[in-house]
């Protein structure tokens, strides 16, 4: 044990100091005494120790924390530690650095995500503990942009499926309270018997505040409204919600322009902004959608819904009505609001479809393959077709393999063709190196032609094809390299060429 002690202790002074490369591990292991299963279960300590003493000792930067994991990684792949100690030290880091820092460090998790997702379940499982210790931390309504992050890349690692990932029971967030005022504010003129002033200023009043954000307690809890003066409630509710919503136009102005985005990851609920609430289109549709939601809940075929929640006819009847009036204040609703509704059509469609699978049990999506049919066709005999010998046409099986053997009687002539000579002349191919090679054209060694290895394997295959005396040449010579070689014969060929044009050789 103390011998375990004191390899730990050297392996987290080095990783601390001077090793920063999967090469310096490497030395490090072969250097100490011990059996590969020690040295292995140590380094799996050091790594982690080595990064709480960095942490302490120093605030480093966010490069370094990414090279340490990246460090870890390499060494888990080359076999020096254990496949799940990277992560550790991932979560390690996570969980010792501020949240803005954390927002940075993310980035290599979501770069690796792809990879992460074929890890075993084991460390796929450290992950998914690091995200939702994460999410955690982070404000609902500060760090929605951070959380949206974080669960694009579960959704990345795990699976739909993922039984981990889903609601099974369909329990209600009952934590999610939405509080407001229950005592009207002190407003000169304020008439709080009515619903709306008929006035020019058409403020909405106390009574309409408190019956609007009621409402979202409905949402939390959709099973409350079970009982007869529950119901009565709330659909008192949700008439008088769109009664003030369809009496209380929205012209386009106060919201939203077109191609704009805007998100809210909670209202705020104070009385003085509930009259420029209502001018928002984003709000109404906001507070529409939601109610769509509850009646999609209410009328849908849900597992775990409870027996009382069966609704008669006159309530089924009431949800109809009133969901036309809801897109009908929609689609009148700027900008583009009859485009909106149908989005939310769609939606709610594809959400039917989500809740039957959650009542299946949530199977698997992928399907296995029919046995049955893989079965025929490995039973099936491939049926050849006879080649009719009487006609020019050959069939070849394929309709574009049959017109490409077709186009020319003679196929044997058609590769004959000089059009498919794509074989450059030789000086043509090599009077860029020969004008190169030339003293007078100043060009140094190292840019020339014959230093790419490209070039050497074009020249020697049109030597080797056109002419094979000089080919013979470079394979006679080997006091030279091939490159010095394969020079002097392009400036061979440059003289011939102009001996036999009458150009002057001195």
């Amino acid at each position: 044990m103390a011998q375990f002690r004191a390899l730990c202790e050297e392996y987290v002074d080095k990783l601390s100091i001077s090793v920063h490369t999967l090469q310096h591990i490497g030395q490090m292991l072969e250097s100490s005494s011990g059996s590969d299963q020690e040295k292995k279960t140590c380094l799996d300590v050091a790594l982690r120790r080595a990064l709480l003493k960095k942490v302490v000792q120093e605030h480093s930067a966010v490069e370094e924390y990414l090279e340490y994991i990246e460090l870890a990684f390499s060494a888990a792949q080359a076999g020096y530690c254990s496949s799940s100690i990277p992560y550790f030290v991932l979560a390690d880091v996570f969980d010792c650095s501020t949240l803005d820092r954390c927002q940075e460090i993310f980035s290599y998790v979501e770069k690796k995500s792809s990879s992460f997702s074929s890890e075993v379940p084991g460390n796929r499982n450290v992950i998914l503990r690091l995200c939702n210790d994460l999410i955690r931390r982070c404000s609902k309504s500060i760090n929605t942009l951070f959380c949206g992050r974080i669960q694009i890349v579960l959704a990345k690692i795990f699976p739909i499926s993922e039984r981990s990932g889903l609601n099974l029971q369909s329990q209600f967030n009952l934590d999610n309270i939405t509080e407001y005022s229950n005592v009207a504010m002190a407003t000169e003129g304020e008439d709080g018997g009515e619903a709306m002033d008929s006035s020019d200023s058409q403020e909405v009043s106390f009574v309409f505040y408190r019956t609007l954000w009621s409402m979202q307690d409905y949402f939390r809890n959709p099973n409350q409204i079970s009982g007869d003066p529950q119901w009565k409630k709330m659909e008192d509710t949700v008439n008088e919600i769109c009664r003030i919503f369809d009496n209380y136009k929205h012209e386009g102005s106060g919201g939203q322009a077109a191609g704009e985005e805007a998100y809210f990851a909670k209202f705020l609920t104070s009385e003085r902004l509930l009259t420029l609430q209502i001018s928002d289109a984003n709000f109404r549709r906001h507070i529409l959608v939601q109610i769509l939601s509850l009646f999609q809940y209410l009328t849908g075929d849900i597992k775990f819904k409870p027996n009382k929640m069966v609704l008669s006819e006159p309530r089924k009847y009431w949800i109809r009505d009133t969901t036309n009036t809801i897109y009908s204040i929609l689609s009148e609703t700027p900008p583009e609001g009859a485009k909106f509704v149908q989005h939310i059509k769609n939606v709610l469609k594809h959400e039917e479809k989500w809740s039957k699978w959650k009542n299946e049990g949530c199977p698997a999506l992928s399907k296995p393959p029919d046995k049955t049919v893989t079965m025929k066709q490995k039973n099936t005999k491939r049926v050849v077709k006879a080649m009719d010998l009487s006609s020019d046409k050959y069939d070849m099986g394929n309709a574009t393999l049959t017109n490409l053997w077709n186009i020319c009687p003679d196929n044997l002539a058609a590769c004959q063709n000089s059009d498919r000579n794509f074989t450059p002349e030789t000086f043509k191919f090599f009077e860029d190196a020969i004008e190169q090679l030339e003293p007078e054209s100043g060009v140094e060694k190292e840019y020339y032609l014959t230093n790419e290895t490209a070039f050497v394997w074009k020249s020697l295959r049109l030597l080797a094809r056109q002419s094979v005396p000089y080919f013979q040449h470079i394979q006679n010579t080997k006091n030279l390299t091939l490159t010095d070689n394969l020079q002097n014969i392009i400036s061979l060929i440059g003289k011939e060429y102009k001996k036999e044009n009458g150009m002057d050789t001195s």
